[in-house]
């Protein structure tokens, strides 16, 4: 699959939280770049409500600490991919008219079955899921319409493993490539799914795990594997499933 002719000169990838531009596509990220591709990031929420991993972050650090920690491994992983430009939904150029800025916050979740995640209680006003999808959306097209980007590219439905911020990311994603005219592409939650395009990005490992490397508070980086901070066991992901997502309805 020739990606430059599938997606243009210059991309956009939205994400939910730091790590998962890496976890989810960090090789096609990193295939895009080679392709000559310019490609961009925007994330929605600094993963507020992630725990860390023990011995990374120092104790006693402040709720704001750890947002600034996790934009500097952010930053350093992003660098490794070789991306543009990154943005944080709700401020700079990804936010809409002349509101002031939101920072939208993560959401959390809860493990409703092994591998399957839901909502979690919040009375947070400031999370991503309790802002209107048509203000957080109206803010990814204001990015949109900054960078000019010939394809935006985020979770499907299922937002990989149902993490609401992952979810709504797609529901912010999907109304703002239709008020933009400019194509939807969806990364599968499943890789068996036959309904999307399989991309073998195997040649990128290298480039992938060392951008993991750069999210210590999040997960440990092992020569065959990654650990994240719940202790699960995940192998590196290199192959993708992708596919342009009609935009009606």
């Amino acid at each position: 699959m020739n990606l430059r002719e599938l997606l243009g000169e210059r991309v956009l990838f939205a994400h939910a939280h730091p790590d998962d531009e890496t976890l989810q596509t960090g090789a096609l990220i990193a295939a895009c770049v080679n392709h000559g591709i310019e490609t961009h990031v925007v994330t929605c929420t600094r993963g507020e409500q992630g725990e860390s991993v023990a011995g990374v972050v120092p104790s006693g650090f402040t709720a704001d600490e750890l947002s600034a920690f996790r934009e500097q491994e952010l930053a350093r992983a992003v660098e490794v991919l070789g991306v543009t430009g990154h943005y944080w939904l709700g401020q700079g150029p990804a936010r809409a008219g002349n509101r002031p800025e939101r920072r939208y916050t993560d959401s959390g979740m809860v493990w409703i079955e092994e591998g399957v995640a839901g909502p979690a209680e919040t009375s947070d006003e400031s999370t991503l899921t309790s802002a209107s999808i048509d203000e957080a959306s109206a803010d990814l097209v204001e990015l949109i319409r900054a960078i000019r980007p010939s394809a935006l590219i985020s979770y499907d439905g299922a937002g990989t493993y149902g993490h609401p911020d992952h979810v709504r990311t797609h529901e912010i994603s999907k109304p703002a490539a239709r008020a933009t005219d400019i194509p939807f592409f969806e990364v599968a939650s499943d890789l068996d799914d036959p309904a999307f395009d399989l991309l073998d990005l195997g040649e990128y490992l290298d480039v992938v795990v060392d951008a993991l490397s750069k999210y210590r508070s999040q997960l440990t980086v092992y020569p065959d594997h990654l650990e994240h901070v719940g202790g699960q066991r995940a192998e590196f992901q290199t192959a993708v499933r992708l596919r342009r997502s009609p935009l009606a309805g």
